[in-house]
């Protein structure tokens, strides 16, 4: 588990027998057991027995608080729990005086909240805190705890002190989470069989996960099939998916684009039609974001991609990692999520020639990956072919690098500075040995090496020109010809759209 509270992220890790020692000494340290209610001091063998009667038998569920590095700043648990109720009582110290005031106490405690509704299926957590221990209390609010009229006196070292208590339900934390909104993109391409079940399966993967709103955007690259009618019909059906019909093919990326335009969510996941990404493991992706990551990417640990595919995909991870600079070990895939504000980003991109990875990487640093599973193909085939492929490739690192021209002037200058040295080389020959044929066959062969880098050298320059070319002329990303149970536009595409609307339908383009 992992949680970020402004920018400081602690990850939680269940507590073992090799932990007591440092939880002894951590709760004998004098700023601990001062504000503690029960302030005697810890003994090994004490510690042990809480272990043996009560962690192992299931009373109590306790982990070690600990940051990235791995350092080790306290302990967090649930005591008392009562499974029949569904309630517990929730407590927590910072062993570490470095770690105080840092926001970890209350990362902890929303991090530890969500275990507790979500895995231990607890209807309500309460707690006890000093009152006079305002940093505490402050620290349970923002972790969405409430006071309650309930208090107490207990003694104490100092002398009798007043106890607070504050208490959450799950139905609660769960209104305060439902806010937010997932929007699920799914570009489609011949899946008219398979965009249904996928449908249901994000349905029952965010039925698991209540405290989220979600709605569903499918978008028809003008497949040659009914998919548009499979869409059609599911749209009919239910007013939380929308549904949009491109005007033709214009590729995979440029499907999400489109499909950007039309989400409201707080909280965007891409995943292909064909089932082969597990809508099932959705929760993965967004406890990530959750945690403060702007973009989360699914790793397959097993792909089931024919071979073709999957060379396909180790060039793409090359060329990405070579021209656009993506880390070495961050994996991209077209299962991830992102948080709004890096599509409003990528939105701003209006040119032809989309390519969401490098819009994805110019826009932020803050990217990890988790591991899910990948299926084999149900039905059909693969719609991207070695042609479209290729496309893909020469898009990414033509629309967002230009290393290839780099590249190019440093093997043009490598060439030319070879040529000198052979002249050289072929001047001191003549001087030595007068009698030494002229080649013909290697002077052909470096006219032919040096006439074919000449030539790749200014293809790749048209290339970029005739991109140049194209923007200018306002080639569109893509174009609607139909869109079903349309929302209202983002704040910033409305003029936009009520200018370029015609009928019949509505036309858009990017």
């Amino acid at each position: 588990m992992k949680y970020m509270e402004t920018a400081k992220r602690v990850f939680l890790r269940l507590m073992t027998v090799d932990d007591t020692e440092k939880i002894v000494a951590w709760r004998n340290q004098d700023f601990v057991r001062q504000n503690f209610i029960y302030q005697e001091l810890f003994t090994k063998e004490g510690h042990l027995n809480w272990i043996r009667n009560q962690v192992e038998p299931g009373y109590v569920v306790q982990f070690v608080i600990c940051l990235p590095d791995a350092k080790e700043i306290g302990s967090v648990y649930f005591r008392d729990i009562d499974r029949e109720e569904g309630i517990a009582e929730y407590g927590i110290f910072i062993g570490e005086e470095s770690a105080l005031g840092c926001g970890y106490g209350t990362a902890t405690a929303k991090e530890a909240v969500e275990y507790a509704f979500t895995k231990l299926h607890l209807r309500k957590i309460f707690l006890r805190f000093l009152a006079d221990n305002i940093a505490a209390r402050k620290s349970y609010e923002h972790a969405g705890f409430m006071l309650t009229d309930r208090k107490e006196t207990v003694m104490t070292k100092q002398g009798p002190r007043e106890v607070c208590f504050m208490e959450l339900d799950c139905e609660t934390w769960k209104e305060r989470n439902r806010d937010k909104l997932v929007s699920f993109v799914i570009p489609c391409y011949r899946s008219s069989q398979t965009i249904g079940r996928v449908v249901e399966e994000i349905d029952r993967a965010m039925k698991e996960l209540a405290a989220y709103r979600y709605e569903i955007v499918l978008v028809n690259d003008s497949s040659p099939d009914d998919t548009f009618e499979a869409i059609r019909r599911l749209c009919m059906q239910r007013k939380d998916i929308c549904g949009v019909n491109l005007a033709k093919n214009f590729g995979q990326h440029a499907a999400l684009m489109a499909g950007f335009r039309y989400v409201q969510g707080d909280i965007i996941v891409c995943l292909d039609d064909d089932g082969q990404t597990p809508a099932m493991e959705v929760g993965k992706l967004l406890h990530e974001i959750e945690q403060g990551h702007d973009v989360v990417y699914a790793k397959y640990t097993h792909k089931q991609h024919s071979g073709f595919r999957n060379f396909g995909s180790k060039v793409n991870e090359l060329m990405t990692r070579v021209m656009l600079g993506k880390p070495k070990d961050l994996y991209l895939s077209s299962y991830f999520a992102a948080r709004k504000f890096v599509v409003d980003e990528m939105l701003r991109y209006t040119n032809p020639y989309p390519y969401v990875i490098g819009l994805v990487l110019r826009t932020t640093k803050n990217i990890v990956n988790v591991e899910v599973e990948h299926r084999e193909r149900e039905t059909g085939t693969s719609g991207y072919t070695m042609g479209k492929l290729l496309g893909l490739w020469f898009n990414g690192f033509t629309a967002f690098s230009i290393k290839p021209l780099r590249i190019a002037t440093a093997v043009g200058g490598l060439t030319a500075f070879a040529g000198f040295l052979y002249g050289i080389y072929t001047i001191i020959k003549k001087f030595i040995n007068p009698n030494v044929p002229v080649g013909f066959s290697a002077m052909m062969t470096v006219f032919v090496f040096i006439g074919g880098m000449i030539m790749l050298m200014l293809g790749l320059i048209g290339e970029y020109i005739g991109r140049i070319y194209i923007s200018l002329n306002n080639s569109p990303q893509y174009v609607i010809r139909e869109c079903l149970n349309e929302k209202p536009c983002r704040q910033e595409d409305q003029t936009e759209s009520k200018e370029k609307a015609t009928e019949p339908g509505k036309r858009y383009e990017r």
